[in-house]
């Protein structure tokens, strides 16, 4: 089964998109479908995903960056 959706997307994230669907030969939907598809199996395979909550870190972007901050910790 399949479900439309429609989506404003603002000219700074359409133009890349456009410039990628190009240069690949696919169509900008059917990037938009892998792109979702790939944030969703990232997301659902998180392995600090248990640790949400678990304590304060004091560091207000650590849900978004946390592979970032991570990195650093490894390369340190």
């Amino acid at each position: 089964m399949t479900h439309s959706l429609t989506l404003n997307i603002p000219d700074n994230l359409y133009s890349p998109l456009l410039e990628i669907a190009d240069k690949t030969g696919k169509k900008p939907e059917d990037l938009m479908i892998e792109y979702l598809q790939t944030m969703i199996k990232e997301t659902e395979n998180d392995p600090l995903e248990e640790f949400i909550g678990a304590f304060n870190s004091n560091i207000p972007d650590w849900t978004e960056k946390h592979d970032l901050y991570l990195g650093q910790s490894l390369t340190e």
